[in-house]
Protein backbone atom coordinates (compact mmCIF):
# COMPACT_ATOMS: atom_id res chain seq x y z
CA UNK A 1 0.00 0.00 0.00
CA UNK A 2 2.73 2.48 0.94
CA UNK A 3 4.58 2.24 -2.40
CA UNK A 4 1.30 2.66 -4.25
CA UNK A 5 0.29 5.60 -2.06
CA UNK A 6 3.73 7.26 -2.34
CA UNK A 7 3.69 6.99 -6.14
CA UNK A 8 0.17 8.44 -6.35
CA UNK A 9 1.00 11.33 -4.01
CA UNK A 10 4.19 12.27 -5.86
CA UNK A 11 2.49 12.10 -9.28
CA UNK A 12 -0.37 14.31 -8.02
CA UNK A 13 2.24 16.86 -6.96
CA UNK A 14 3.52 17.04 -10.53
CA UNK A 15 6.57 14.78 -10.20
CA UNK A 16 7.29 13.02 -13.52
CA UNK A 17 7.08 9.24 -13.83
CA UNK A 18 10.78 9.09 -14.63
CA UNK A 19 11.70 11.04 -11.50
CA UNK A 20 9.33 8.96 -9.33
CA UNK A 21 11.00 5.78 -10.60
CA UNK A 22 14.43 7.19 -9.81
CA UNK A 23 13.53 8.46 -6.33
CA UNK A 24 11.58 5.38 -5.24
CA UNK A 25 14.08 2.94 -6.80
CA UNK A 26 11.62 1.16 -9.05
CA UNK A 27 11.25 0.72 -12.80
CA UNK A 28 9.23 3.13 -14.94
CA UNK A 29 6.92 0.25 -15.84
CA UNK A 30 6.24 -0.35 -12.13
CA UNK A 31 5.42 3.33 -11.68
CA UNK A 32 3.04 3.24 -14.66
CA UNK A 33 1.34 0.10 -13.33
CA UNK A 34 0.90 1.53 -9.81
CA UNK A 35 -0.57 4.74 -11.26
CA UNK A 36 -3.08 2.69 -13.24
CA UNK A 37 -4.36 0.92 -10.12
CA UNK A 38 -7.36 2.22 -8.18
CA UNK A 39 -6.32 0.28 -5.06
CA UNK A 40 -3.20 -1.31 -3.59
CA UNK A 41 -1.50 -4.11 -5.58
CA UNK A 42 -1.93 -7.67 -4.33
CA UNK A 43 1.79 -8.50 -4.20
CA UNK A 44 4.61 -7.20 -2.05
CA UNK A 45 7.95 -6.13 -3.49
CA UNK A 46 11.15 -7.47 -1.96
CA UNK A 47 12.93 -5.13 0.40
CA UNK A 48 15.56 -3.00 -1.25
CA UNK A 49 18.71 -1.64 0.38
CA UNK A 50 18.03 1.40 2.54
CA UNK A 51 19.86 4.62 3.26
CA UNK A 52 17.60 5.56 6.15
CA UNK A 53 20.65 5.08 8.40
CA UNK A 54 21.97 8.40 7.12
CA UNK A 55 18.75 10.19 8.12
CA UNK A 56 18.07 8.79 11.59
CA UNK A 57 18.90 11.96 13.51
CA UNK A 58 16.53 14.19 11.57
CA UNK A 59 13.82 11.48 11.56
CA UNK A 60 14.04 11.24 15.37
CA UNK A 61 13.68 15.01 15.63
CA UNK A 62 10.66 15.18 13.30
CA UNK A 63 8.92 12.19 14.91
CA UNK A 64 9.63 12.71 18.61
CA UNK A 65 9.89 16.48 19.03
CA UNK A 66 6.51 17.98 19.89
CA UNK A 67 7.29 21.05 17.81
CA UNK A 68 7.22 18.89 14.67
CA UNK A 69 5.21 15.71 15.48
CA UNK A 70 5.45 14.64 11.81
CA UNK A 71 3.77 11.44 10.61
CA UNK A 72 5.43 8.86 8.37
CA UNK A 73 4.25 10.24 5.01
CA UNK A 74 5.26 13.78 5.98
CA UNK A 75 8.70 12.58 7.07
CA UNK A 76 9.16 10.68 3.79
CA UNK A 77 8.16 13.71 1.72
CA UNK A 78 10.61 15.94 3.59
CA UNK A 79 13.40 13.37 3.19
CA UNK A 80 12.76 13.17 -0.56
CA UNK A 81 13.23 16.94 -0.75
CA UNK A 82 16.62 16.44 0.92
CA UNK A 83 17.69 13.84 -1.63
CA UNK A 84 16.53 10.58 0.00
CA UNK A 85 16.42 7.96 -2.77
CA UNK A 86 14.82 4.86 -1.23
CA UNK A 87 11.18 3.85 -0.66
CA UNK A 88 8.97 4.84 2.26
CA UNK A 89 9.10 1.35 3.83
CA UNK A 90 12.51 1.71 5.57
CA UNK A 91 11.25 4.95 7.09
CA UNK A 92 8.25 3.19 8.61
CA UNK A 93 10.43 0.33 9.87
CA UNK A 94 12.66 2.82 11.68
CA UNK A 95 9.67 4.73 13.08
CA UNK A 96 8.38 1.51 14.63
CA UNK A 97 11.62 1.28 16.65
CA UNK A 98 10.85 4.76 18.04
CA UNK A 99 7.22 4.12 19.02
CA UNK A 100 8.04 2.98 22.55
CA UNK A 101 10.09 6.11 23.16
CA UNK A 102 7.32 8.25 21.68
CA UNK A 103 4.77 6.72 24.05
CA UNK A 104 7.04 7.37 27.04
CA UNK A 105 7.39 11.02 26.04
CA UNK A 106 3.62 11.29 25.71
CA UNK A 107 3.08 9.77 29.16
CA UNK A 108 5.39 12.27 30.85
CA UNK A 109 3.59 15.30 29.44
CA UNK A 110 0.93 16.23 26.95
CA UNK A 111 2.86 18.24 24.40
CA UNK A 112 1.18 21.34 23.03
CA UNK A 113 2.68 22.19 19.67
CA UNK A 114 2.23 25.13 17.35
CA UNK A 115 1.40 24.67 13.68
CA UNK A 116 1.84 26.94 10.70
CA UNK A 117 -1.10 28.43 8.80
CA UNK A 118 -2.41 25.87 6.32
CA UNK A 119 -0.42 23.05 7.89
CA UNK A 120 -3.01 21.07 9.84
CA UNK A 121 -6.73 20.63 10.50
CA UNK A 122 -8.57 18.30 12.88
CA UNK A 123 -11.69 16.38 11.86
CA UNK A 124 -14.17 14.82 14.27
CA UNK A 125 -17.88 14.33 14.92
CA UNK A 126 -20.37 13.78 17.73
CA UNK A 127 -23.96 12.60 17.93
CA UNK A 128 -26.88 14.57 19.33
CA UNK A 129 -30.58 14.00 19.91
CA UNK A 130 -32.84 16.81 18.70
CA UNK A 131 -36.56 17.33 18.26
CA UNK A 132 -37.78 17.91 14.70
CA UNK A 133 -41.50 18.28 14.12
CA UNK A 134 -42.16 16.95 17.59
CA UNK A 135 -40.09 13.81 16.97
CA UNK A 136 -36.82 12.99 18.68
CA UNK A 137 -34.13 12.08 16.12
CA UNK A 138 -30.41 11.47 16.21
CA UNK A 139 -28.12 13.69 14.15
CA UNK A 140 -24.36 13.70 13.67
CA UNK A 141 -22.41 16.93 13.80
CA UNK A 142 -19.17 16.85 11.79
CA UNK A 143 -16.59 19.48 12.73
CA UNK A 144 -13.23 20.62 11.41
CA UNK A 145 -10.85 22.95 13.24
CA UNK A 146 -7.80 24.69 11.79
CA UNK A 147 -4.94 24.04 14.23
CA UNK A 148 -3.28 27.41 13.55
CA UNK A 149 -6.19 29.83 13.87
CA UNK A 150 -8.70 27.58 15.69
CA UNK A 151 -11.27 28.57 13.04
CA UNK A 152 -14.05 25.99 13.14
CA UNK A 153 -16.70 24.79 10.68
CA UNK A 154 -19.52 22.32 11.24
CA UNK A 155 -22.22 20.52 9.26
CA UNK A 156 -24.86 18.01 10.34
CA UNK A 157 -26.19 14.78 8.91
CA UNK A 158 -28.74 12.12 9.85
CA UNK A 159 -26.23 9.40 8.91
CA UNK A 160 -22.61 8.60 9.66
CA UNK A 161 -21.63 6.09 6.96
CA UNK A 162 -18.48 6.28 4.83
CA UNK A 163 -20.06 8.39 2.10
CA UNK A 164 -21.34 10.94 4.63
CA UNK A 165 -17.91 11.15 6.26
CA UNK A 166 -16.11 11.65 2.94
CA UNK A 167 -18.60 14.31 1.83
CA UNK A 168 -18.31 16.05 5.20
CA UNK A 169 -14.51 16.27 4.93
CA UNK A 170 -14.74 17.81 1.46
CA UNK A 171 -17.55 20.22 2.41
CA UNK A 172 -15.79 21.35 5.59
CA UNK A 173 -12.53 22.07 3.76
CA UNK A 174 -14.57 24.09 1.27
CA UNK A 175 -16.27 25.96 4.10
CA UNK A 176 -12.89 26.80 5.64
CA UNK A 177 -11.57 28.08 2.33
CA UNK A 178 -8.93 25.50 1.43
CA UNK A 179 -7.23 22.19 2.17
CA UNK A 180 -4.49 21.83 4.80
CA UNK A 181 -1.36 19.79 4.24
CA UNK A 182 -2.34 17.37 7.02
CA UNK A 183 -5.65 16.17 8.46
CA UNK A 184 -5.75 14.73 11.99
CA UNK A 185 -8.46 12.09 12.39
CA UNK A 186 -9.74 9.44 14.77
CA UNK A 187 -9.80 5.78 13.69
CA UNK A 188 -13.33 4.92 12.45
CA UNK A 189 -13.52 2.05 9.96
CA UNK A 190 -14.52 4.43 7.17
CA UNK A 191 -11.06 6.03 7.51
CA UNK A 192 -8.79 3.51 9.24
CA UNK A 193 -8.78 -0.27 8.79
CA UNK A 194 -6.18 -1.04 11.45
CA UNK A 195 -4.29 1.06 13.98
CA UNK A 196 -2.19 -1.03 16.34
CA UNK A 197 0.37 0.55 18.64
CA UNK A 198 3.86 0.15 17.27
CA UNK A 199 2.68 -0.69 13.77
CA UNK A 200 2.04 1.26 10.60
CA UNK A 201 -1.51 2.64 10.27
CA UNK A 202 -3.54 0.86 7.59
CA UNK A 203 -5.95 3.35 6.05
CA UNK A 204 -9.22 2.52 4.31
CA UNK A 205 -8.50 2.38 0.56
CA UNK A 206 -11.48 4.65 -0.27
CA UNK A 207 -10.29 7.15 2.33
CA UNK A 208 -6.80 7.12 0.79
CA UNK A 209 -8.29 7.93 -2.61
CA UNK A 210 -10.09 10.89 -1.04
CA UNK A 211 -6.93 12.14 0.70
CA UNK A 212 -4.96 11.86 -2.54
CA UNK A 213 -7.71 13.71 -4.41
CA UNK A 214 -7.67 16.49 -1.83
CA UNK A 215 -3.84 16.39 -1.59
CA UNK A 216 -3.83 16.17 2.21
CA UNK A 217 -1.92 13.67 4.37
CA UNK A 218 -3.95 11.74 6.98
CA UNK A 219 -2.70 11.53 10.57
CA UNK A 220 -4.66 9.03 12.69
CA UNK A 221 -4.31 9.71 16.40
CA UNK A 222 -3.72 6.75 18.71
CA UNK A 223 -6.89 4.83 19.73
CA UNK A 224 -8.23 5.83 23.17
CA UNK A 225 -5.75 8.74 23.31
CA UNK A 226 -7.64 11.80 22.04
CA UNK A 227 -4.96 14.16 23.38
CA UNK A 228 -2.67 12.99 20.58
CA UNK A 229 -4.89 15.04 18.30
CA UNK A 230 -2.82 18.07 19.15
CA UNK A 231 -3.89 21.37 20.59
Amino acid sequence: MQDWYAVKRMYDKGVSKKQIARELKMSKNTVKRLLSLESEPVYRRERSPTKVEDCKDIIRLWYLDGEYNFIGTRIFNELVKMGYTETINPVYRYLRTLDSEKRQISKKATVRFETLAGDQAQFDWAEYWVYVGGKKIKIYCFTMVLSYSRTKAAICSKEVNGLCIYEAIQDLFKELGGVTRELVIDSPKALVVKHTKGEEVEYNSNALKLFMHLKTAPNACEPFRPRTKGK
